[in-house]
């Protein structure tokens, strides 16, 4: 009995979370991310740890 309602209150809550998720964001615009392949079109990749390397 325990592990049902251990794994029915886990259930509820990921489901609870991704209600909250869905009504609380704005949809995503696909047209406003940045390109696959940038190759040569100056934009710079931003929001990884790999973007932040130093700019001297």
């Amino acid at each position: 009995m325990t592990r049902k309602l251990t794994a029915t209150i886990a259930g509820l809550l990921v489901v609870g979370l991704l209600a909250f998720d869905l009504a609380a964001s704005e949809p995503l615009d696909p047209y406003a991310q940045p390109p696959v392949v940038a190759l040569g079109s100056g934009a710079a990749a931003s929001g990884a740890h790999c973007a932040s390397l130093p700019t001297e």
